[in-house]
């Protein structure tokens, strides 16, 4: 059996463990492996093959659940950033503003008081970003999740995240609204 020890696949397969049972984890593992030292297309092929897959066999609730589970980071250091803000400032709109005078990585948008958009100038998904093709929806969920893991950590619970545009599916910027 082909090596399958590459982070995103990893992950991956953990979320499908979590979500859909070890079965499903293993045939997807087998049929779709990806090793650490695969080749920038071979893992942009490998992250088609996924939307393909998780479209293909799950309802968009269970891809959505078992995408937000892949993200990459846990979100704490950029939730530290904005919690600086926002112990800073008195309002949000304050905070939207700060944060954007010191921070390049992404900027925010204020819609509301308890809306904002969360947006990223790039696309920072190692396994992608570097060809230049579109890809489904999908796989930019993982940015759901890791929106997800930051704004609770700075507004606690009760957020919610909603991808808006990525780049990988030919907008110009990654926007996610974040709603408390």
């Amino acid at each position: 059996m082909a090596k399958n020890d590459n982070a995103h696949a990893v992950r991956l397969v953990s979320s499908l463990v979590q979500t859909v049972g070890p079965e499903k984890a293993r045939e997807f593992e087998e049929t779709y492996p990806l090793s650490k030292s695969a080749s920038i297309e071979k893992k942009f092929k490998w992250a088609q093959n996924v939307c393909d897959y998780l479209e293909q066999n799950f309802d968009p609730e269970t891809v959505a659940i078992i995408r937000k589970a892949c993200r990459c980071s846990d979100g704490k250091s950029n939730a530290a950033k904005l919690r600086k803000y926002l112990e800073q400032t008195d309002t949000i709109e304050d905070f939207v503003n700060a944060f954007n005078r010191h921070e390049t990585f992404a900027s925010l948008e204020y819609i509301s008081d308890h809306k904002i958009l969360f947006c990223y100038p790039e696309c920072y998904c190692s396994c992608v970003k570097r060809v230049p093709q579109t890809l489904s929806e999908t796989w930019c969920a993982c940015t759901v999740g890791n929106a997800e893991e930051t704004f609770r950590a700075v507004f606690h619970d009760g957020v919610r995240v909603t991808l808006r545009e990525s780049i990988k599916t030919g907008a110009d910027r990654c926007t996610l609204e974040v709603e408390w």
